[in-house]
């Protein structure tokens, strides 16, 4: 006689779920078939697992900024504060940028995102800024451009703020800070939005202003 091959009918908590959410068994039937403990609820009359991420972790985000383990005054080098240089003889819409990354292990809250380009008494080299976070429809890794239309900033610096009180600057900030999770950048971009090539190199700067947070969430 052949060896007889024995058979798993252990019936998994995926499976309950799924005869739950179809109806095929109640919850007392759930429970004697399962011996142990199914996190699940009741959602708008239909059996839902407890999402864990929603309940425990995202909820972590707000203690996060109460920790202030570390200014951004946009004054290092290469850490809040990133030169950008428009070199001589830039064609029209060429584009040059530069990019901040948060650093492993840290998260980072902004309140302001500021830049610069003093030295184009024209107005012909203009600014925006990318996030990592923001979706782009082009498939750019930096992330989308947070204006829609590029700003010239010959008068003065471009401040995009995000606070409880921004939106009474201008109607453009945002009310909250922007979260920066390890890994993601922020990148300033300048552009030459002239008709011909620019006739001398052109600096501006990206500054970022806020404070390091307490990684709860990842």
């Amino acid at each position: 006689m052949g060896e007889k091959k024995l058979v798993d009918k252990t019936i998994s908590p995926a499976e309950i779920m799924r005869a739950l959410a179809a109806g095929d068994i109640t919850f007392a039937q759930a429970q004697q078939m399962y011996n142990g403990v199914i996190p699940i609820g009741d959602y708008k009359g239909a059996a839902a697992a407890l999402d864990i991420d929603k309940l425990v972790k995202q909820p972590l985000v707000w203690p996060e900024q109460l920790y202030v383990l570390g200014n951004l005054d946009g004054a290092t080098e290469d850490t809040d504060l990133q030169t950008i240089t428009v070199p001589a003889g830039a064609l029209a819409t060429a584009v040059v940028g530069e990019t901040l990354t948060v650093p492993t292990g840290e998260v980072w809250y902004i309140n302001a995102v500021v830049g610069t380009c003093l030295a184009d008494a024209t107005g012909t080299i203009v600014y925006n800024w990318r996030c990592s976070l923001f979706p782009d429809a082009a498939g750019n890794p930096l992330g989308g451009v947070y204006h829609t239309n590029w700003i010239a900033t010959p008068l003065g610096p471009q401040f995009d703020e995000f606070s409880a009180i921004a939106t009474l600057f201008a109607v453009g900030n945002k009310p909250m800070p922007l979260r920066l999770p390890a890994g993601a950048t922020i990148s300033g971009e300048l552009m030459n939005a002239a008709g011909a090539a620019a006739a001398t190199g052109v600096a501006g700067t990206l500054q970022l202003y806020g404070w390091r947070g307490k990684p709860l969430v990842d």
